[in-house]
């Protein structure tokens, strides 16, 4: 038996398509199962935040606390000037920038 005549017998019977190029969503069943949507929902985010004392105001607090930081350290002390920019709001913006550019990053490293 050759190398090439098994490789004939292990040819796929069945081939799986998709039904069209267009992913195909059907919104009525979305809408038909929102309760069950929802109760996931709410799992997820009780079991995410059961073990924290501030739950999801932290992602408020954090950002607010860093930029406030940043403002004393950098327009108080230094005096690094912003460009005519109220300065909280510059740091706060940047902040929130790199915050997402940086979970963006860990969540697709996590994947590979």
């Amino acid at each position: 038996m050759s190398l090439e005549s098994s490789l004939r017998e292990k040819e796929w019977d069945v081939v799986i398509a998709p039904r069209s190029k267009v992913v195909d969503l059907n919104l009525g069943n979305v809408w038909r199962y929102r309760d069950l949507i929802w109760m996931f929902f709410k799992r997820d985010f009780i079991a995410f935040y059961k073990q924290t004392i501030l739950g999801p105001l932290w992602y408020l607090i954090q950002p607010i606390l860093t930029a406030i930081t940043y403002f004393v350290i950098f327009g108080k002390i230094a005096n690094i000037s912003t460009d005519g920019l109220p300065p909280f709001i510059f740091y706060i913006s940047g902040i929130v920038v790199w915050t997402y550019f940086s979970a963006c990053l860990t969540n697709n490293a996590e994947v590979f």
